[in-house]
C-alpha cells in the first residue's frame, strides 16, 4: 500500500498550483517572466557553493550586495526555492527559505508557510514540521498548509491525526478540493477500510467536489483490493472515458479479474498499461500478470520491451521464469537461463536456479535438477556459507520472502546438501524473519538428525519446538528417524502409540515406517497386524505399503500369503527392485523357478535360473519354461538374448506355441525403427520349427498305424523328407504310408 501513499504524496505537488504556492506579496501572483537569468545566476553559485561546502547564507548575502541597494523581488527567492526543491536538494532550499524570513524580504503569505512546512518535514522529520505548524497564525493556516499536514498523516498512516486534522478542515471550510478527500481515501485504501473510501466518495458528492484522476484512481485501486468486481466496473463506465487510469490502478484491477477468474478482462487491463510509457519498475509486476493470464506470447513480448529498457534486475528475471513455470514452458525457462541470465553479469541471485530446479523436479527431472543445484552449489559465487549469503541479502534491504526460503530449504536437502539447507533454517530461526510453521520445524528436526546425529534430533523435539507446533508432520518425522534403526525400535514403538493417542494415524506414511522397520527385522506377524489396523481405519495402502508386506512374507516364505497379496494387488502395485528380488528368491526356494524367473530384476539371475531349470528337466523342456525366460529377458531389455534362447527352443511334441516367436516379432515392430529384417528372420525360423514338428507327428502316426497293421508282408522303401532325412518303411503297406508322409510334408 505504501506506493500508493508516495504515489499521492507526489501528487499533492502535481495538482497543486505553483501560483498559489509561490505569489508574489504585492499583487497575489508570480510575475509571468521573472528575472530568469538573475535566478539562474544565484542558483549556479549556490549549487558551486554546495559543492564547495560554502555557507548558503554567504552566498545570498553576497548576491544582496551586489544588487546595490535595488529592492530585491521576493518572488525570484521564491522561485530559487522551488527550483531547488523540485530538484530533491530540500536542504538548501530550506537554508534560503530561512534567509528570506530572517532578512524580512517580503511579508508572508499562507503559501510561504505551507512551502516552508513541506522542506521542514522533507529535512527535519515530521515533528519539527508538527512544531512548526503551530507557530504559523491561524489566520495564515490556508487550504493548503492544512493540506499539507493531512497529507503527512496519511503517509506515516496517522489515522487518529489524520481524522482529526480532516474534521478540522471540514469545520472551517476547507474541504472544497478533492486533495485532502483523496488523502484520506489514500489512508483508508492503505488500511484496507472500504467502507470509509465509500463514505468520503458520498460526502464529496454531497459537497459538490468534483472527483478527479487521483480519486477515481484510488476508488479503483480500493474496488480491485476488495475484488468487487460490480463497483469496479460502475465506477469505471462512469469515469473511465475521462480520466488517465494510473499504471498501478490498471495492475490492480487485472489483479482483481484474475483473482476472479477473469483472464480476458485482466488481460485487457494489462494490454492497456502498455499504450502509455511504461514504468521500468512495473515490467516485473507485469511479466508475473501475463504468466497468470495464461499468455506466453505476451510474457516474451514484454521480456523483449524491459531489454530494451536501460536496467535489467534479477526481479525481471525472477518474474519471468515465475511465469514460464507457470505456463508449463520449461524450455523456454531453460534457454533465458543458459543463455541470457547465467552470463548477464549481474549478482548472483540463489532463488533463479532454485526455481528452474523446481520446475525440473515438478517435470520429473530429478538429474537435471541435482546437477543445477550442485552445479550452484559448487559456483564460486556460492563458496560462503548459506547464512552470509542471506545476510547481504537482508543488508541490502531485500525481502528474503518465505516461499523462497522453503523452496531453498526444499532443494537443498533433495539434492541432500543438508549441511546447507540446515545453515539455511537455522539462519531463518535464529533471525525470526517469518512466522514458523510445523513443517518448518519438521524440516529442521529432519535435518538435525541427518547432520548431527539423532541425539541432537531428540533435544531439538523436546526443548526447541513448542507443543503448539506437535502435529502430525513433526511426528512422523521423528517416527521416520527411529524407524531408520533396529537399535531404536522402542522408541519408534512409543512415538507411533503417541500419534495413535493424538489421531494422527490418518495416512499410510506412519504405518509404512513401522512396517518397513518391522520388515528388517523380519517380523511378519507384526507387519500384519499394522495391515489389519490399516484395513480397520480404511486407510488404504500405497506402493511403500504393498512393497514392504509382499517383501517380508518372501523373506520367510510365506508363500500363501505372498501370492495372495500380490494377485490382491497386481493392477496397482509398482514392485520395488528389492522386493522383485526377495520374491524370486521365494519362489526358487520353494521349487517355482519359472516364476522365479519371471520376477527377477536382474538378467544375471535370469541366466543363472534358467541354468539352473534346464538341468532340471533335461529332456523334458515345456513351452511355458521358454516362454517365461524369453519374456524375462526382454522385460530387461536383452533382446539379443531372447532371440539365442528362441533359436536353441524346440517345440514340445504334439504342440507349436505360436506365443513364443510373437513375443520377438512383438517386440521388433514396438522398437523406433521397425526391423523387418528379424521379423522375417523369426517368422522363417518359426516355419521350419513348424514343419519339423509337423512331420514328426506324422511319423509317429504312420508308425503306429503300421504297427497295428497284421497280415500284410512288408517290403522295404526308402523315403526322403525335409532336411534330407530318411526313413525306411517296410512291407506292401509301405507304399500307402509312403503317400500319406509325402502329402502331409508337402503341404506345410
Amino acid at each position: 500500500m505504501s506506493h500508493n501513499l508516495q504515489h499521492h504524496a507526489r501528487s499533492i505537488l502535481t495538482h497543486s498550483s505553483r501560483t498559489l504556492l509561490f505569489c508574489s506579496y504585492t499583487n497575489g501572483t508570480l510575475p509571468s517572466s521573472p528575472r530568469h537569468n538573475t535566478t539562474t545566476t544565484l542558483q549556479s553559485r549556490i549549487q558551486a557553493a554546495s559543492e564547495g561546502k560554502t555557507a548558503i547564507t554567504r552566498v545570498l548575502e553576497q548576491w544582496r550586495r551586489q544588487q546595490k541597494g535595488k529592492q530585491i523581488n521576493p518572488s525570484m527567492v521564491r522561485v530559487l526555492v522551488e527550483e531547488l526543491r523540485d530538484s530533491q536538494r530540500f536542504r538548501q532550499a530550506l537554508e534560503v527559505s530561512n534567509w528570506m524570513i530572517e532578512q524580512k524580504l517580503c511579508n508572508l503569505i499562507p503559501e510561504d508557510f505551507t512551502a516552508r512546512f513541506c522542506l521542514i518535514e522533507n529535512v527535519l522529520g515530521l515533528k519539527e514540521a508538527e512544531k512548526f505548524f503551530e507557530m504559523v497564525p491561524e489566520n495564515q493556516r490556508g487550504e493548503a498548509i492544512y493540506t499539507a499536514l493531512l497529507n503527512s498523516y496519511t503517509v506515516k498512516k496517522d489515522i487518529f491525526k489524520a481524522e482529526a486534522t480532516f474534521k478540522k478542515m471540514r469545520e472551517i471550510g476547507l474541504l472544497l478540493k478533492p486533495l485532502p478527500y483523496n488523502s484520506m481515501m489514500s489512508l483508508y485504501f492503505s488500511v484496507r477500510k472500504r467502507d470509509k473510501v465509500d463514505e468520503i466518495m458520498q460526502e464529496m458528492k454531497e459537497n459538490n467536489v468534483q472527483f478527479d484522476s487521483l480519486t477515481v484512481n484510488t476508488a479503483l485501486q480500493v474496488y480491485a483490493s476488495v475484488s468487487d468486481l460490480l463497483a469496479m466496473e460502475k465506477l469505471l463506465a462512469v469515469w473511465g472515458g475521462n480520466i488517465k487510469l494510473h499504471c498501478l490502478t490498471l495492475l490492480d484491477m487485472a489483479k482483481a479479474y484474475l483473482r476472479n477468474g477473469f483472464k480476458e478482462k485482466a488481460r485487457e487491463m494489462l494490454l492497456k498499461t502498455e499504450e502509455e510509457q511504461i514504468d521500468p519498475e512495473s515490467y516485473p509486476e507485469l511479466l508475473t500478470l501475463y504468466g497468470e493470464a495464461g499468455e506466453r506470447e505476451d510474457v516474451y513480448r514484454i521480456w523483449d520491451l524491459y531489454k530494451t529498457a536501460e536496467k535489467q534486475d534479477n526481479d525481471g528475471f525472477r518474474a519471468l521464469f515465475g511465469s514460464l513455470l507457470k505456463l508449463d514452458d520449461l524450455n523456454g525457462a531453460e534457454e533465458i537461463y543458459y543463455n541470457e541470465w547465467d552470463g548477464s553479469g549481474l549478482e548472483f541471485d540463489v532463488r533463479i536456479p532454485t526455481m528452474l530446479a523446481s520446475g525440473y523436479r515438478e517435470n520429473g527431472m530429478v538429474k537435471k535438477a541435482d546437477k543445477l543445484m550442485i552445479k550452484t552449489i559448487r559456483n564460486e559465487k556460492m563458496v560462503r556459507p548459506i547464512g552470509q549469503l542471506l545476510e547481504e541479502w537482508g543488508k541490502k534491504g531485500n525481502l528474503v520472502k518465505p516461499s523462497y526460503m522453503r523452496g531453498l530449504i526444499k532443494d537443498l536437502c533433495d539434492s541432500k546438501q543438508y549441511s546447507k539447507a540446515l545453515e539455511a533454517s537455522t539462519w531463518v530461526s535464529e533471525r525470526k524473519l517469518y512466522d514458523l510453521f510445523p513443517e518448518d520445524y519438521a524440516a529442521r528436526l529432519h535435518l538435525i538428525d541427518n547432520v548431527l546425529g539423532l541425539e541432537e534430533a531428540e533435544k531439538f523435539f523436546k526443548s526447541r519446538i513448542p507443543e503448539n507446533m506437535k502435529n502430525y508432520s513433526v511426528y512422523s518425522t521423528l517416527l521416520a528417524s527411529y524407524t531408520r534403526s533396529s537399535k531404536t525400535v522402542d522408541k519408534a514403538e512409543a512415538i507411533f502409540e503417541k500419534m495413535s493417542e493424538l489421531g494422527f494415524l490418518l495416512n499410510p506414511t506412519p504405518f509404512n515406517n513401522m512396517i518397513s522397520l518391522y520388515s528388517e527385522l523380519r517380523k511378519r506377524s507384526k507387519v500384519m497386524k499394522l495391515l489389519e489396523k490399516m484395513k480397520e481405519k480404511n486407510i488404504e495402502p500405497d506402493n511403500v505399503t504393498m512393497n514392504n508386506v509382499l517383501r517380508v512374507n518372501a523373506d520367510v516364505s510365506a508363500m500363501e500369503c505372498l501370492e495372495k497379496y500380490k494377485r490382491e494387488w497386481e493392477e496397482e502395485i509398482k514392485l520395488e527392485v528389492r522386493t522383485m528380488d526377495a520374491i524370486a528368491k521365494a519362489y526358487e526356494t520353494s521349487g517355482s523357478a519359472l516364476k522365479a524367473i519371471e520376477i527377477t530384476s536382474s538378467k544375471k539371475e535370469v541366466y543363472r535360473l534358467w541354468n539352473e531349470y534346464k538341468k532340471d528337466n533335461v529332456g523334458n523342456m515345456s513351452n511355458e519354461g521358454y516362454r517365461s525366460v524369453i519374456r524375462s529377458l526382454l522385460k530387461l531389455d536383452d533382446v539379443k538374448g531372447a532371440q539365442e534362447i528362441f533359436n536353441e527352443w524346440e517345440p514340445e511334441r504334439w504342440e507349436f506355441d505360436s506365443r513364443i516367436p510373437s513375443l520377438l516379432i512383438c517386440r521388433y515392430c514396438e522398437e523406433e525403427k521397425y526391423n523387418e529384417v528379424k521379423t522375417r528372420d523369426v517368422m522363417k525360423l518359426s516355419r521350419k520349427k513348424r514343419r519339423g514338428l509337423q512331420f514328426e507327428i506324422t511319423k509317429d502316426v504312420c508308425i503306429v498305424l503300421m504297427a497295428s497293421t497284421f497280415g500284410v508282408g512288408f517290403v522295404p522303401c526308402m523315403v526322403w523328407l525335409c532336411g534330407g532325412e530318411t526313413i525306411t518303411i517296410w512291407g506292401s503297406l509301405g507304399v500307402v504310408v509312403t503317400g500319406i508322409i509325402l502329402a502331409v510334408t508337402n503341404s506345410f
